[in-house]
């Protein structure tokens, strides 16, 4: 009886162990989490990019929007005031939309380098650049947003 005990005493010991050492392994392995300062900036730059392109569909909505108000003031054959508003929020919208693709076409994890401080250099430019297209984002269809409403 005291020898089963003892038995699944160790047992259960040994497994409680295993399970925190393939929880240990496992959060090794893990790549979503960041290990180095370069992997931090990395990610936060593809947090960037992410949140960026979250807002690709409302900027074709509003290009769609004003372009549909344009065409209407042209059909009137009528100049409003609102017409150099709308033609300026247009033009937002379709630099901001293409600073994202430009950014995405030019990032290039690969030009990295090679040590942990070329790697830092270059991931810390790419989160600098993605937050300028996030903010030329945002912006653009903040005015939209109000030309429009």
């Amino acid at each position: 009886m005291k020898t089963a005990i003892l038995i699944m005493a160790a047992a259960l010991a040994l497994s409680c162990n295993n399970n925190a050492s393939s929880r240990g392994a496992e959060e090794q392995n893990n790549a979503s989490i960041p290990k180095t300062l370069s992997d931090t900036l990395y990610k936060a730059a593809m947090e960037g990019h992410d949140a960026g392109m979250a807002k690709m569909g409302e900027i074709a909505r509003y290009q769609q929007l004003i372009q549909q108000r344009t065409d209407s003031l042209a059909a009137l054959k009528s100049k409003t005031a609102l017409q150099p508003a709308l033609d300026s929020a247009l033009q937002e919208l379709t630099h901001a939309e293409e600073l994202m693709n430009r950014w995405m076409q030019d990032f290039d994890p690969d030009k990295a380098g090679s040590t942990e401080a070329e790697k830092v250099s270059f991931y810390r430019s790419e989160k600098e650049k993605i937050d300028s297209v996030n903010a030329r984002i945002f912006k653009s269809i903040e005015k939209a947003k109000r030309v429009v409403e």
